[in-house]
């Protein structure tokens, strides 16, 4: 079983590739600002799951949870942005930021083959230092 959880905690059991694309491809800035300020993906069998926002100016932010492992273009790039998840400001690096077809493809391949190309991630911590 697949769960989409929106902004406001509210899932959708398996929802369709068309559900998805329209979360993808049609939603804007003021969706990812209501309630958690993310969205998440979980499937029964794994006990990972994808959580995900999108920035108007960047793009798709995704990172695999627990392991906060997320995608990156350069890992020496330290840039980054603010986003509000639960009400906490956090520091999103950009190189981590995907376009809407390429989140799309990410999720969509999340859902299908349950699995990830393991050269394509990077420890969030290893691109952006958090105070502690």
């Amino acid at each position: 079983m697949v769960i989409y959880y929106d902004t406001i905690n509210e899932n959708i059991i398996n929802p369709t590739y068309e559900f998805l694309k329209d979360i993808i491809f049609n939603k804007n800035g003021d969706y990812w600002l209501e309630g958690s300020g993310d969205s998440c993906i979980e499937i029964d069998e794994i006990n990972e799951r994808l959580i995900f926002f999108y920035n108007d100016k960047y793009g798709f932010f995704i990172i695999r949870h627990p392991d906060y492992l997320v995608t990156y273009k350069d890992k020496n790039n330290k840039d980054y942005f603010i986003h509000y998840i639960g009400g906490e400001p956090k520091k999103i690096p950009i190189t981590s930021c995907l376009k809407r077809e390429e989140a799309y493809i990410l999720i969509k391949d999340f859902i299908l083959v349950k699995e990830f190309n393991k050269d394509k991630w990077i420890d969030l911590y290893e691109i952006i230092e958090y105070e502690e």
